[in-house]
């Protein structure tokens, strides 16, 4: 069965250039054009439409964004806002109707590479054996309401720094935990900051609402006290992993919002195993496996529980509405090469903060020198062996 896509255009002249753009892949794909918000509706309405990419500012009769009506309507549907860049002023605004956000002009390959990473990532999430987990566990938490309403308000145009501030500054606790890991050598800060708001200036707001969402999510799962302790360990490899992430995304990625993007990928890639903690079986089962079989801890996780902690935390983060790109990252964090492109991506950020992580010492310098690097990789694909047990 053909994929059917829908594109929302105003104008026919960016219509006609579409049509073209696409005729290639006619034989793959289903698409549909509209070029206003209720006909795009309507074509919903009536079709089963699995991605649509239509214009940010989109507006029905009523006033109300178009992506947000489908995000309402058709909430399976997943939603591509076409923007001219990814500094756009109603990127803030419209981030919380969508998916994804892509750039104009649309090449074909990149086209394609967007729509192939997401079919694929669907396919993955429909695991009947990650829904049960999640649905069955009891203990997890909705949204942190201080999370809900600083995203409130960095959603809007005009939104207020110090409102933020304000809002953090109400609960001392994560004021101070906040404050702890701003000042960490992790964020390289050449004085120390005592002060939310300049916190939130130099790390930026997105960043911030992951840490806060983070921090609040950390505390609110209820565990045992032995668990308690593995949860301890994940958020601070969690931490480092995100301010690792952070940094190759200032070298790798040209705008801020990525950059950004790669700090809360790296804050939530892991958050699939809070899930199996709740499970009574984790990490012990996997442990005994992981010696007992001879293999890593991801393919204990997948014949223990027929899935992994990574497909585990894209489907919760699914389901809180975060953007795709994110929950794209989590899901292949451990195996990038398996969304079928040669650009860096979130996954890759993740993917090599958290090599880095576990990286023994290394004598770099050495294998320079030999010119070994090349051999190097191979080395460690031909006889890789099972690490001990980490989470």
């Amino acid at each position: 069965m053909k994929t059917s896509l829908l594109f929302v255009e105003r104008e026919q002249a960016k219509i006609a250039e579409l049509i073209e753009l696409l005729v290639p892949l006619q034989s793959e794909w289903d698409v549909f054009f509209a070029e206003t918000g209720e006909r795009a509706l309507q074509i919903l309405a009536n079709n089963e439409i699995e991605i649509v990419f239509s214009n940010a500012d989109i507006v029905l009769p009523n006033g109300a964004n178009l992506l947000g009506e489908i995000k309402r309507i058709f909430p399976r549907t997943i939603r591509f806002a076409m923007v001219p860049n990814l500094e756009h002023a109603t990127i803030a605004q419209v981030s919380q109707y969508v998916h994804q956000l892509v750039t104009k002009p649309l090449t074909r390959e990149h086209l394609k590479n967007r729509v192939v990473r997401t079919l694929k990532l669907k396919s993955i999430l429909n695991n009947e054996r990650v829904i049960n987990l999640v649905k069955d566990t009891t203990t997890v938490p909705s949204l942190p309401e201080i999370y809900l309403q600083i995203e409130e308000e960095a959603s809007k145009l005009d939104f207020s720094l110090p409102k933020i501030a304000n809002l953090i500054s109400k609960d001392p606790s994560l004021s101070a935990k906040v404050l702890q890991i701003v000042n960490s050598a992790l964020f390289g800060i050449q004085r120390e900051v005592t002060n939310i708001s300049f916190a939130i200036t130099y790390l930026g707001v997105n960043v911030i609402k992951s840490l806060v969402f983070y921090i609040q999510l950390f505390s609110s799962f209820k565990l045992t006290k032995e668990n308690r302790k593995h949860l301890e360990q994940i958020w601070q490899h969690t931490l480092i992993v995100a301010s690792t992430s952070y940094h190759l995304a200032q070298k790798f990625f040209n705008y801020k919002y990525d950059i950004d993007s790669s700090y809360t990928a790296g804050v939530l890639h892991d958050i699939g195993k809070f899930v199996l903690l709740n499970t009574n079986t984790y990490p012990q089962n996997v442990k005994v496996l992981s010696e007992q079989k001879f293999i890593d801890n991801l393919e204990a996780e997948q014949e223990v529980f027929g899935c992994t902690h990574a497909e585990i935390g894209g489907y919760l983060l699914g389901l809180w509405g975060f953007p795709h790109s994110i929950v794209e990252a989590v899901v292949f964090h451990h195996q990038p090469s398996l969304l079928e492109t040669t650009d860096f991506t979130l996954a890759s950020a993740i993917h090599f903060a958290d090599l880095l992580y576990y990286l023994p010492s290394i004598d770099i310098k050495h294998i320079r020198n030999i010119g070994f690097e090349r051999d190097f990789l191979t080395l460690i694909e031909t006889f890789k062996r099972p690490k001990p047990f980490t989470l």
